[in-house]
């Protein structure tokens, strides 16, 4: 037999194979439906307003949004910056898979149903936090102005209106908020950044033109440290550049740290030591600068 004739000899084998584990994944390893419903009345049952609630593997989170509801998987929760803020978390998971970002934490309980296995964990250190800056972002208690290359500051004016932008489809546009403050060619809004790892986080949208942005949040708490994130939308995250944004923070006329966002680097975490502002109330500056083209900048951060 020649080594051709040998070769097509293995094609209805290959074809065989296939179908095999076609039928294996289209079957045995599929969670039903009910297996779903029955973790949600489990999780339900217990379910407190700070917990949080994860899927794992992380490619089967849209299918635990659809099961378990907005009800559950919130927004708070499905777009968070971290997991440090949370005490407990209830892990759903399927195919024995686990998160990376709850290792360490303590086991409490786990249950089976089905082929979806339900695990309560708890954060062996808790972050309490004192003023949320993504909670700020509103009129009453936070003021945005666009920075003039001279030195002059220029209000932007706060709006209420329907969503724009945004796509299902690659390339995906960020959502421009409904509630939102208009400088210029940018706008500063809360809304859900795309990340480069293709997570949700819930931020601030803060794009610089110009000599930048001021924002102002007002009777913020402030605590041991000030601790927050930063990223651009994944579409233009992908393209490494030198260009940086900055975020400048302070307070009582004193800076309080200044953070640098690499395009490229996607969701990236800081923190800044704040020992002299413990148990103080009052104004929390931040200035965003440094883009020459406008990006899509968003940041979050607490006080804790």
């Amino acid at each position: 037999m020649s080594k051709a004739t040998a070769l097509l000899a293995l094609v209805p084998l290959v074809g065989l194979v296939e179908l095999a584990l076609h039928v294996k994944q289209t079957s045995s390893d599929v969670v039903p439906e009910s297996d779903w419903a029955a973790a949600r009345e489990a999780v339900k049952k217990d379910l407190r307003p700070d917990d949080l609630v994860a899927f794992a593997p992380l490619w089967a989170d849209p299918v635990g949004r659809q099961t378990f509801g907005d009800d559950i998987a919130t927004v708070a929760r499905e777009a968070r910056p971290d997991e440090t803020r949370f005490p407990r978390a209830y892990e759903v998971s399927i195919r024995g898979a686990h998160l990376r970002e709850l290792e360490g934490w303590k086991k409490v309980s786990e249950t089976s149903h089905g082929k979806v296995t339900v695990t309560l964990l708890e954060n062996p250190a808790p972050a309490k936090v004192l003023s949320d800056l993504v909670a700020l972002a509103r009129p009453e208690t936070l003021t945005v102005s666009r920075l003039d290359p001279n030195g002059g500051e220029l209000p932007c004016t706060f709006s209420r209106s329907a969503s724009v932008g945004g796509s299902t489809v690659v390339p995906q546009g960020v959502l421009a908020p409904a509630e939102r403050w208009t400088c210029a060619s940018g706008y500063v809004g809360v809304a859900v950044l795309h990340a480069l790892d293709h997570r949700p986080h819930l931020c601030i949208f803060a794009t610089p033109t110009g000599g930048g942005l001021k924002l102002v949040f007002k009777n913020v708490a402030f605590g041991a440290s000030l601790h927050g994130h930063s990223g651009v939308q994944w579409m233009t995250e992908r393209v490494p550049t030198p260009e940086r944004v900055q975020v400048a923070f302070s307070a009582f006329d004193r800076p309080v740290g200044e953070h640098g966002h690499k395009i490229g680097v996607g969701w990236v975490g800081f923190e800044f030591p704040t020992p002299e502002l413990v148990g103080k109330r009052g104004d929390l500056v931040a200035e965003v600068s440094g883009s020459q083209t406008q990006r899509h900048y968003c940041f979050e951060a607490d006080t804790r």
